[in-house]
């Protein structure tokens, strides 16, 4: 975590202002009356980005109770004077919503007075620095947030920092202890897909290989960046799973692996060698060994992570196409992390798989119940869940930017970031990385 790079010394107390058509048309009140409370900020993301947040509307709804959900302390029409102090020289980045103005020594050095959501904007500074922050409010959220790019510090990029670890997952999977690993992304975050690749390898096991699927989704900037740091992994082409689908004589479950990414997963999991595998998802981190996952496969046919009990769910959709009942062994099932071997005829899978539509469901119920429920009668094991952490549920102690995954004071094996509104952006991922990968790294 970056050190807070300014001090807060004085806040005003908000004073309206004069405002048309989404324009701030008054002046800032420079010397309105200080309240006798300093802002705290927080370290979170903005726009995929960290840096320290001041949340207005939760300052000015503290002590307020009300009914519905609608966000007090807006402050609608008002504007707030903040004081800062610099503590390094550098570029200042920070985000305002809505406008502002920035004052140093009496000079305006920022204008912004349109209302509009979180917009991003650059100021240099020097060390001790004084700005003066005027801050308006239209309506809707309030938040200001800035990180420091100090002079000649260079900006991380995936070259200085996760390239760094390459040759120690060389040397990993040199000495394989576990089944191969299939990973299927879209490569729109590839510097998190590959700290979720390295960190499964330094820290959780040695696969015997790295299958890697997908590739018609990526970029070339993401081409670039899976070549350099991905060069371990044998990627597969999509021709080749379509072509193995087409393999089992049902050319509608090739239209639809094409059509739906659900589809095309489970198609990738259960229909393309090998059989036997470790799936994960990209958006997770592994901060231990999965010991205990591995030791399990050796007696059982599928160990996985959990999620919430969804036997209802998964039965109403799938129990009375596949002939399963209650109890369903398999309803907390997270396919986002999960160990199989694969003993069922790949045929009736693929015939299997055309049995429920997914027009009626969330596409995660439709693809963690297909799975449920075909193999819910298999030897199970099922991981626990204040090992494979999964933050939807349990919230993260610290937020995503402020646990400390070097230390991992939770005992964590993995944080799983599926479901959330905002997943670890590749910017996250270069600051998280040598927390992640520096655990067993020397």
């Amino acid at each position: 975590m970056q050190k807070q790079p300014f001090d807060i010394i004085h806040c005003s107390w908000p004073q309206p202002v004069e405002q048309h058509d989404g324009i701030w048309t008054s002046e800032p009140e420079w010397d309105a009356p200080l309240m006798p409370v300093m802002p705290q900020p927080q370290w979170e993301s903005i726009n995929g980005e960290p840096c320290w947040t001041i949340d207005w509307c939760q300052i000015f709804a503290a002590g307020v109770k009300r009914y519905g959900s609608q966000c007090p302390g807006e402050m609608r029409g008002f504007h707030i004077v903040f004081h800062l102090v610099i503590k390094s020289s550098g570029t200042l980045v920070f985000w305002d919503d809505d406008g502002c103005l920035i004052r140093r020594n009496g000079e305006i050095i920022h204008a912004d007075r349109t209302s509009h959501p979180l917009e991003r904007s650059e100021i240099n500074v020097c060390t001790g620095d004084r700005l003066e922050v005027a801050q308006w409010q239209y309506y809707g959220s309030w938040k200001w947030g800035a990180r420091l790019i100090r002079t000649g510090e260079i900006e991380l990029t995936e070259e200085n920092s996760l390239l760094a670890y390459l040759d120690a997952v060389w040397q990993r999977l040199e000495d394989p202890n576990g089944p191969p690993l299939k990973m299927y992304f879209s490569g729109n975050a590839p510097i998190c897909t590959v700290l979720s690749i390295y960190s499964m390898i330094l820290n959780g096991y040695s696969p015997e290989k790295v299958f890697v699927f997908g590739e018609y989704q990526w970029s070339e900037q993401s081409r670039k960046v899976f070549a350099k740091l991905l060069p371990f992994t044998q990627i597969v082409p999509t021709e080749a799973v379509l072509e193995k689908i087409q393999s089992f004589s049902v050319p509608r479950l090739v239209e639809l692996a094409q059509n739906y990414w659900s589809v095309m997963k489970v198609c990738i999991g259960l229909l393309y060698p090998p059989k036997d595998y470790c799936f994960m998802d990209d958006d997770i981190f592994i901060l231990e060994g999965i010991d205990d996952a591995l030791s399990a496969f050796q007696n059982c046919n599928f160990v996985f992570a959990p999620d919430a009990d969804y036997s209802n769910e998964y039965l109403t959709s799938w129990g009375s196409v596949l002939g399963k009942n209650e109890p369903l062994r398999t309803g907390r099932v997270n396919t986002g992390l999960y160990l199989l071997r694969n003993n069922l005829d790949p045929k009736k899978i693929a015939d299997d798989i055309l049995r429920v539509t997914l027009d009626h469901m969330p596409v995660w119920q439709w693809e963690q119940g297909f799975i449920a429920t075909q193999f819910a009668e298999e030897s199970i094991y099922q991981l626990p869940s204040q090992s494979y952490f999964y933050p939807y549920f349990d919230g993260l102690p610290g937020g995503m930017l402020n646990y400390d995954y070097k230390s991992n004071p939770c005992s964590f094996v993995s944080i799983h970031f599926g479901g959330l509104i905002e997943k670890p952006s590749d910017i996250i991922a270069i600051r998280l990385a040598p927390e992640i990968l520096g655990r067993n790294f020397q």
